[in-house]
């Protein structure tokens, strides 16, 4: 057991590109894996394609309420690492755990309870609820799995091991892939379950991915390396702590897929079927660009939260541009060679010359999202790491109310064409960078910073 290895993070150039990169590559795996999982699909259907659009945003409102949860965990263990409290790091790991499986099985119940009703009462065909139900019922199991594969990939960024989480990344990704092309097809000798087959590829993937990540952390014992006291004892002030902070983030990204799933039920309603196949390849496309927008803003936050940690605050701006800057020059490599060759990436999804045609423009209008988004989500990350999370659920309401009504126009009142649709993402992100930027230079959070204490 060490106390002497310093918890501290590098903000140099070279230090911030070193712990974000693998936290790209981590999290550009899965989103390969996604992108394979709607390919397969597409090559059953435009319907099945179409659906799978609906289940998955349906699924990333729950599996972002994990992600909120850890991003919480991140900013909270990120300062006590930057504090040097390591007797307060894994604590906060184990209360986070506890507060993720609450929600998860209350989902797993809701969904089992309201899903069908909800699917009919949205609009979509019976068929499509049909589909779409049986395989949200199989999916949202993983929840218990990926929860707990998040909180621990926070627990190794804030300890700078985010090479690390290449494993579990790694694992997960070959598990799918195969999974899905076997349970999907019926090859290797596996049955042939079609659309519902991708839900059980996914959640035994998903609790691969757990696994591998709970045994690299064991196995390497980082947390005794690094002298980290493991306290599995219940502090009701940390369970408090952690669920306070955590939740308006709940609410935020709930809030914020949420309003994705009515983008897409509004789709649904109101356009073609292969246009809503087009949307579903933005969708996957959006997460591709993640690889580098997400990937800075856990940096951003853990970088900024161990800074305040420290007590440095005359850092957090200069830092703040730094990894600004880096990330808006990848985002604009990865836009300009999406533009440069849109039909190599729509013809991965196996659909005619009109979904080819279709596609090009929405790809067009997504990919110049991109850029608002990489600023927006590193500057909103920093405002995490102040501790005011309130700040942030408002900051997405705001955001949020703006997209809506402008969907709703575009789509349900004026009936606008798919293109200009997807330009609601234009809105969103504009707003959200703006209001984040704005409160980080002009709020009062430099004031206050006890917002990680324990009462």
């Amino acid at each position: 057991m060490r106390d002497d290895i310093s918890l501290k993070v590098d903000t140099s150039v070279k230090g911030i590109i070193l712990l974000t990169l693998p936290i790209s590559f981590s999290k550009l795996i899965p989103e390969l894996n996604y992108l394979f999982n709607a390919a397969f699909l597409g090559h059953l259907g435009s319907k099945e394609l179409a659906m799978a659009g609906i289940t998955g945003v349906y699924y990333l409102i729950f599996s972002a309420m994990g992600y909120a949860i850890s991003t919480a965990l991140l900013a909270i263990m990120s300062r006590r690492a930057g504090e040097d409290n390591r007797n307060a790091i894994f604590s906060t790991l184990w209360h986070g755990l506890l507060v993720g499986f609450l929600i998860a099985f209350c989902t797993i119940g809701l969904t089992y309870s309201g899903i069908d009703a909800l699917l009919t009462l949205s609009g979509v065909d019976s068929e499509g609820a049909a589909m779409a139900g049986s395989f949200l019922k199989i999916r949202i199991w993983g929840l218990i799995f990926l929860y707990a594969y998040q909180m621990q990939n926070a627990y190794l960024i804030s300890l700078q091991k985010s090479s690390w989480l290449l494993y579990g990344a790694l694992g997960t990704a070959l598990i799918n892939i195969m999974l899905d092309y076997a349970l999907i097809f019926g090859e290797f000798g596996l049955p042939e379950l079609g659309f519902d087959g991708a839900a059980y590829a996914s959640v035994i993937s998903e609790f691969v991915g757990f696994a591998i990540v709970f045994m690299v952390i064991y196995l390497s014992d980082v947390t005794n390396k690094y002298n980290i006291h493991k306290n599995w004892k219940f502090v009701k002030g940390t369970f408090n702590l952690v669920f306070t902070q955590a939740l308006p983030l709940m609410g935020q990204y709930a809030i914020s897929t949420a309003s994705w799933w009515v983008f897409f039920i509004f789709v649904n309603r109101n356009y073609s079927v292969t246009e809503q196949a087009v949307s579903q390849a933005m969708r996957n496309l959006f997460g591709l660009s993640g690889i580098f927008t997400w990937a800075f803003g856990s940096a951003s936050n853990t970088i900024i939260s161990n800074i305040i940690g420290q007590g440095k605050l005359d850092d957090i701006f200069k830092t703040l541009y730094k990894i600004t800057l880096i990330s808006v020059v990848g985002v604009l490599f990865f836009v300009a060679v999406m533009n440069i060759f849109p039909s190599a990436f729509l013809s991965l999804y196996g659909q005619d010359e009109m979904f080819l045609k279709e596609g090009v423009g929405p790809l067009r209008i997504v990919t110049m999202a991109m850029v608002f988004l990489c600023i927006g989500i590193i500057w909103l990350n920093a405002v995490v790491a102040t501790g005011k999370t309130v700040i942030v659920f408002w900051i997405e309401l705001v955001g949020i109310v703006s997209y809506l009504l402008y969907i709703w126009l575009v789509m349900e009142v004026f009936h606008a064409s798919h293109s200009i649709a997807w330009m609601s993402e234009w809105l969103y992100w504009t707003v959200m960078m703006m209001f984040s930027v704005g409160y980080l230079i002009w709020g009062n959070w430099r004031k206050d910073l006890k917002a990680y204490e324990v009462s």
